[in-house]
């Protein structure tokens, strides 16, 4: 479904399930299958973090009441990304201690692949909004040789780690081997995009546009990389995805800081923290308003 339908209906559908399952048996097997897609799909969709984080603690309460330990160490996946991105766990306890939850899950060769992938998916989120390049790479890196990835998680960290490879590149004059990589993966990841976008615009469409706009920024294309920003975003807007449409808006920004235009790069630096807001990462709305600080001080400076 995710293929195909916007990631809003998936979620509303999984939590149906959560609810059907709940009122079907002791065990509530089907309900908490449901739970391990619903937080990785809200994630994705950009719902609210803080309500998220609630709503996780209350699967986790159920769980624990249940006695399903298979399904707990998916979720305190989940919870601590969404923990991290908030606020970096300051006040919401990011930090989780799996002990015997992961002993379960490693006696089941299937349940252990899944595992790992579902902890290398938000190691790798977690990295790429926390702006720690190296490390989501590494975990990009990781899942990108795994045979067994899931076809939508692959879509997913393409497209993040493509742009992550752009923030990496030192060399900015489109020689080198740092460039050859980006060049590789970007080519990888906007071949699959495209590919996807057909079978979903309202899921795809926006991270075609982001990344084409991150290209033609890196290639000097101003024109191109204005009106594939300014596309991003309106994409983002529409299929409600307001995290990715504060992604854009703060890329943009990077964008026109760079060509010398600090006016429009705060703009937009403006409507990224909006977007964060309503996202509920303090985290990002703390990290723009730094950005902004930032460019305010160096035309002060300059202007004396």
């Amino acid at each position: 479904a995710v293929h195909f339908l916007p990631l809003q209906i998936c979620s509303a559908n999984l939590r149906k399930g959560f609810e059907v399952g709940m009122s079907a048996g002791d065990s509530a097997t089907d309900a908490f299958y449901n739970s391990m897609h619903l937080f990785r799909i809200t994630l994705l969709s950009g719902e609210n973090l803080p309500a998220l984080l609630e709503e996780t603690d209350y699967h986790l309460e159920a769980m624990t009441r249940l006695r399903n330990k298979v399904s707990m160490p998916y979720l305190l996946a989940y919870r601590e990304t969404f923990a991290m991105l908030i606020d970096k766990g300051e006040s919401t306890g990011a930090k989780q201690n799996y002990g015997e939850l992961e002993e379960n899950i490693e006696s089941n060769a299937i349940y252990a692949q899944r595992h790992k992938e579902t902890l290398f998916v938000n190691r790798t989120l977690q990295s790429f909004w926390l702006g720690y390049t190296q490390r989501c790479h590494h975990y990009a890196k990781k899942l990108l040789e795994m045979q067994l990835l899931g076809r939508h998680n692959k879509l997913v960290i393409l497209f993040y780690a493509a742009l992550n490879a752009f923030r990496g590149v030192k060399n900015t004059n489109g020689n080198g081997s740092q460039f050859a990589k980006v060049r590789n993966l970007y080519k990888d990841a906007i071949n699959a995009l495209r590919t996807a976008k057909e079978l979903s615009p309202w899921n795809f469409s926006n991270k075609v546009f982001l990344l084409e706009a991150e290209m033609y920024s890196f290639e000097r294309k101003g024109p191109d990389a204005r009106s594939s920003y300014a596309a991003a975003i309106t994409s983002s807007r529409s299929s409600r995805y307001v995290h990715e449409q504060g992604l854009a808006c703060e890329l943009a920004g990077l964008h026109y800081k760079k060509l010398g235009k600090e006016q429009t790069a705060l703009d937009f630096f403006q409507q990224a923290k909006e977007c964060y807001v309503r996202w509920g990462s303090q985290m990002k709305v703390d990290s723009v308003s730094q950005q902004m600080e930032r460019i305010v001080s160096e035309s002060l400076t300059t202007t004396k």
